[in-house]
């Protein structure tokens, strides 16, 4: 276990983080237990949560602490939120959890819609404000909401999933407005296209990645590194990842003629799944 008094703070707390059984968010718990932090893990695969915080706790000697939940529902959701509310010595907070659809908005399932909206903004908001009085009151505290370089685009197919994550850029933009004076950092961080188990599962498990260039690509346990480097340098709250991502992100916010290129890529995209 490593100690480095990261984000300036004596003592690591606790850090929760949802999403916890695959890619960015088991990298999070992986990195915040090295550097000391006890964990809360919340995700829906039981299973695999309990294997995964078996095998942090004996490898780092943190305490790991585990809460089973279907966060695209809002029931749990604020079950999940009452939860946050007794943990003590909540130090970070990390809305990890999420999915993509793929299709045109008329034609995707409301329930599958809904669910997307659940588990991208209402959990990331109910969460935040039960996690945010005690930060508040011992005035420290981080938190992340994981949003993506979609957040900057227009892609048809894509409509709730570009929604969502531009509210967390916004949400989180302005609750660090709100929080920088308490000891509070808050980050939105916005990743390309990440090698997890993200483009394995649900509409994505027949993904072609060779649509998507390979210098594009980025490790999960990159991103996550580069994160908790940026959280600690606390400059910007919207972060995204790698030199690529950036400039790929400015070119098409940019430029009309990269809009039109990326969107058709995408139409590409849906007729190979």
């Amino acid at each position: 276990m490593q100690n480095d008094n990261y984000l300036g703070w004596k003592k690591p707390g606790i850090a929760m983080i949802t999403g916890a059984t695959a890619g960015l968010g088991l990298c999070f718990a992986g990195h915040l237990a090295q550097k000391g932090f006890d964990l809360v893990l919340a995700a829906r695969r039981r299973d695999r949560l309990d294997s995964i915080a078996a095998n942090i706790t004996a490898q780092y000697g943190i305490r790991c602490e585990t809460i089973f939940a279907d966060l695209a529902n809002m029931e749990e959701i604020r079950k999940t939120a009452d939860y946050v509310k007794q943990i003590e010595n909540l130090d970070i907070l990390i809305n990890n959890a999420g999915f993509a659809t793929i299709g045109a908005f008329a034609e995707v399932p409301l329930e599958k819609t809904m669910q997307m909206f659940h588990l991208h903004m209402a959990s990331s908001v109910l969460l935040a404000h039960a996690a945010l009085p005690a930060m508040l009151k011992k005035k420290r505290g981080a938190i992340i909401n994981l949003s993506s370089i979609a957040a900057f685009t227009l892609t048809p197919g894509n409509v709730m999933y570009d929604a969502t994550k531009s509210f967390l850029v916004t949400f989180s933009e302005n609750l660090q407005l709100e929080v920088r004076n308490a000891g509070i950092r808050v980050q939105a961080l916005c990743p390309g296209f990440t090698r997890t188990e993200f483009h394995e599962v649900g509409d994505f498990k027949n993904f072609d990645r060779s649509v998507v260039p390979n210098t594009l690509w980025m490790t999960a346990d990159k991103v996550v590194s580069l994160s908790l480097k940026a959280l600690k340098k606390n400059k910007n709250v919207v972060f995204i990842p790698g030199w690529k991502n950036r400039l790929l992100t400015w070119l098409i916010t940019h430029s009309k003629s990269l809009q039109s290129i990326a969107q058709n890529r995408v139409k590409e995209r849906d007729l190979q799944i």
